[in-house]
């Protein structure tokens, strides 16, 4: 179980199995907190209210290795597809792991996602990551290359592998009818080329989508756009299935 601190100025993620809590806030009796929302004070007096940290609070605190997807675009295939509580997911090319976590936080408890990472040191770390998002039992990761995948009856796969095209019919083949199929690539040419085998295995609803961001700042009565660019990350590529396929 884990606790998030929180003040007006810093948030602290905390083990309950840790007895005290010292910062440059002062120390923290963690043996003195019963629930969440619970307000306490430091030894120097600081305020904090005990918060349950949410999915995105826990992926912060993990441990990054490969290049993730990144929440904005994890959005995106959340709000695209439509993932739900119960349904199927398989994730290729699994990285640091964020994306099945991600999904397995909105389809537990009753569904599953199944991730491959071909390096091992990658694949260890993204077990850690799992261990620590408290979601062992939702998300397996198998050490295999993505072409050996071998699940079945998938409500989505992701993709985030170089060659991806190369997959597109066996993931029709393993999706159900009305099942989706996303890839994620920071190159556009790898996206034409997966879009191109959607086309001619049969999938519906194709398209290409770039999600860009900016953050805005107020300071003192005027506001603008942060600088530092618009925050590009990659493409992703959809499509759903409609038929069985031969």
């Amino acid at each position: 179980m884990k606790i998030l601190l929180m003040s007006k100025e810093r948030a602290f993620l905390l083990s309950t199995e840790q007895k005290q809590f010292h910062s440059q806030y002062g120390i923290v009796d963690l043996t003195k907190i019963k629930k969440y929302s619970q307000k306490i004070k430091s030894s120097k007096g600081y305020e904090f209210t005990v918060v349950k940290p949410s999915i995105i609070d826990l992926l912060k605190k993990a441990r990054r290795m490969p290049q993730i997807i990144t929440p904005k675009d994890a959005g995106q295939i959340i709000a695209i597809t439509g993932v739900s509580p119960g349904w199927k997911c398989l994730d290729l090319g699994s990285g640091s792991g964020f994306l099945a976590i991600f999904l397995g936080n909105i389809i537990a408890p009753s569904g599953s996602v199944v991730t491959y990472e071909k390096k091992k040191e990658f694949a260890e770390n993204v077990s850690k990551n799992i261990q620590f998002c408290e979601l062992d039992k939702i998300v397996k990761v198998k050490n295999k290359t993505a072409e050996k995948f071998t699940e079945k009856e998938l409500d989505l796969i992701s993709m985030d592998i170089p060659n991806a095209e190369k997959l597109v019919k066996k993931c029709a083949k393993a999706l159900k009818p009305g099942g989706w199929l996303c890839s994620y690539s920071p190159h556009i040419e790898q996206q034409i080329k997966v879009r191109k085998e959607m086309e001619k295995t049969g999938f519906i609803f194709i398209k290409i989508i770039e999600t860009t961001q900016r953050v805005w700042s107020s300071l003192k009565g005027y506001t603008h756009p942060r600088y530092g660019g618009i925050g590009f990350t990659g493409f992703i590529t959809f499509g759903r299935k409609v038929s069985e396929v031969v």
